[in-house]
């Protein structure tokens, strides 16, 4: 694999611009690493969010601000005269109402818990964005390769169609080898279109994330080393009640939780505190104290299917959050066997077809110079060897690949 990518390298550095030659090499790495410090607008959504909720969890948290009363009191409607009755009073008072039980507190820890659910939110559109940058990389890393393995070809079966056109001229070969070179590079031309045409695809993908000049910038010849995942998907399954929807689905839930709080608090009573202060001209001035007290006596329906509301809504966020954590679970699996598919395929490509792909086209030139084999069967076989390092590389992007989306659900440390 070294001297395939380490061949592949050099022509495709060729075919780049010399501004972005002169570039260094874009690892995985720094590439998840740009797009993380990036501060990605779906990602700060979900800090803004958190933030507001932690601040009207605040607001709902102090008591309500006091009513002041100012007004007249016994004043006599025959003359309006404010003198004549020793008990008209000029009055003022203030009322502070207090809410029912917990309730302060209580929205204070729901509205905390939906920042939380928030925050999470947040962590989760980062895995998103890590395990997008990586597929979008990797697919970007094998039309890269697909390129100058292709051209690397292309150049192989020119110098083959040089030594072709040599053999016609001295007679020894029929004019409809060298037809066939210009068909199969013709060939290769188109190929190559399309795999421009696929890399700019993955290459805008990868510019989603980071910058458009960081993007284009060459990328590393070594396949990148992704952090391990767990050894077997018992211990991967555990994992993922860690993982960041599942985390804001707890904090849902317990955001819920607080809602059947508050609905109980409907049972208990309000109550508001009053004092007043009354001048009067002639007679003494007067204070007055009292206490108001609201008494649930003729809601009990409504208090009865609040609770029953809440309780609902809550046990329907805790079914939500096992629909949620059993396809995550399906997804794992349906990962871990592809990943293990995709890893015993890629040991029997190397070991075994990569290698005969290449013999066979030793052993074909080796026919076609001591004229033991015809044109074609060596264009074919250079073709074929092709196919064959275009297919191993196809199969290490996707085993990576599958590894990211692996990470994704069980987590990894950057």
């Amino acid at each position: 694999m070294t001297g395939i990518i380490g061949a592949a390298l050099a022509i495709s550095l060729v075919a780049l611009s010399q501004d972005a030659a002169e570039q260094p090499p874009l690892s995985l790495a720094e590439a998840v690493l740009t797009a993380e410090q990036a501060d990605d607008a779906s990602v700060q959504v979900w800090q803004a969010r958190a933030q507001a909720l932690e601040h009207r969890g605040e607001s709902e948290n102090a008591l309500p601000d006091p009513m002041v009363r100012v007004g007249l009191a016994n004043v006599p409607l025959s003359d309006f005269d404010l003198n004549r009755e020793a008990m008209t009073q000029a009055q003022i008072g203030v009322r502070q109402m207090f809410p029912r039980g917990e309730t302060r507190e209580l929205n204070r820890l729901r509205r905390q818990a939906q920042a939380t659910g928030a925050r999470e939110g947040g962590e989760l559109e980062q895995a998103r964005i890590r395990v997008s940058v990586r597929e979008a990389w990797l697919e970007t890393y094998y039309w890269q390769q697909a390129d100058a393995l292709t051209r690397q070809s292309q150049m192989s079966i020119r110098q083959l169609g040089e030594i072709a056109t040599a053999s016609f001229a001295t007679g020894r070969r029929n004019s409809h080898d060298v037809i066939r070179i210009e068909l199969e590079t013709s060939i290769l031309d188109t190929r190559l279109i399309q795999i421009e045409r696929q890399q700019e695809l993955a290459q805008a993908n990868l510019e989603r994330f980071v910058a458009s000049d960081v993007a284009r910038r060459p990328l590393t010849p070594q396949l990148p080393i992704l952090p391990a995942t767990p050894p077997d998907i018992q211990s991967a399954q555990s994992r993922l009640v860690s993982h960041p929807m599942v985390r804001m689905l707890d904090a849902q839930v317990t955001a819920r939780g607080r809602e059947v709080d508050l609905a109980l608090q409907q049972y208990r009573p309000g109550w508001a505190v009053e004092a007043g202060y009354g001048l009067r001209d002639s007679r003494s001035d007067a204070a007055s104290v009292a206490v108001t007290v609201e008494v649930p006596l003729f809601s009990r329906r409504r208090q009865d299917e609040g609770v029953a509301a809440a309780r609902q809504e809550e046990a329907a966020d805790r079914l939500n959050r096992q629909a949620t954590l059993l396809d995550l679970n399906r997804q794992l699996e349906r990962e871990f066997s592809r990943h293990l598919r995709l890893s015993e395929e890629r040991v029997l490509f190397e070991g075994d077809v990569l290698e005969r792909a290449r013999e066979t086209a030793r052993a074909v030139l080796i026919a076609y110079e001591n004229e033991q084999a015809d044109f074609a069967e060596l264009v074919r076989a250079e073709l074929a060897l092709l196919d064959a390092e275009l297919a191993f590389v196809r199969l290490n992007i996707d085993a990576l690949q599958s590894q990211a989306r692996i990470l994704y659900l069980v987590g990894d440390v950057q």
